[in-house]
């Protein structure tokens, strides 16, 4: 099976999908981009993280000290946490719709994603919701659409006319994790391409 991994910059910007070629904890890291037509110039990039996309895989931050081609070679530093894994945010926009939970309404109320990380979703929505409300949001994006549980914590700044609210997803199973990685994972790999070094 591939170790698939997700290159980002030192800001946290999704860089590349890559596979890890050397055996985990090698002194040198060697990656394979997945993207044949990536004219990333990586060298200029310096300092990268490298965030794996199942819980058993390493996540850390590097230095890139060579590229040939589609290869890189990786001086490995820091390992970073679960959170670095949690916190990888990507930009989405799909439609859905979401069920109250807590009781503060009844009903199916409209979402319009904004961004989607490993551990919770953003999303703007026509009627006002309470700090701590808990709902269920339909989330598309993923192979299946899967049906999750979202603690709302606050209401976000924005220039739309519908309220833009962050949350948190509670009760999730591995299964639900990982495939909501896969998701914000192809969501970056979707986009195209722009100028990141």
């Amino acid at each position: 099976m591939e170790r698939l991994y997700l290159i980002l910059n030192r800001e946290g910007i999704p860089l590349a999908q890559a596979v890890l070629e050397s055996p985990p904890g090698a002194e040198v890291v060697q990656m394979r981009l997945l993207q044949e037509d990536d004219d990333t110039d990586y060298i200029k990039v310096g300092e990268v993280q490298l965030i794996g996309l199942d819980n058993s895989m390493t996540s850390k931050r590097g230095v890139v000290t060579m590229q040939r081609g589609p290869r890189l070679v990786i001086r490995p530093g820091e390992v970073l946490g679960a959170q670095a894994r949690e916190n990888l945010r990507i930009q989405t926009d799909f439609e859905s719709v979401m069920y109250p939970v807590s009781g503060f309404w009844k009903g199916q109320r409209p979402i319009q994603g904004h961004d989607l990380s490993c551990g919770g979703l953003a999303f703007h929505t026509e009627r006002a919701l309470k700090s701590n409300e808990v709902v269920q949001v339909v989330l598309p994006v993923t192979d299946s659409p899967l049906l999750l549980k979202l603690r709302i914590l606050r209401e976000l700044p924005t220039e739309k006319p519908w309220p833009l609210y962050a949350g948190r997803f509670v009760d999730l199973c591995l299964d639900e994790e990982v495939m909501i990685r896969k998701a914000v994972f192809s969501i970056q790999v979707s986009r195209p391409r722009a100028a990141k070094a």
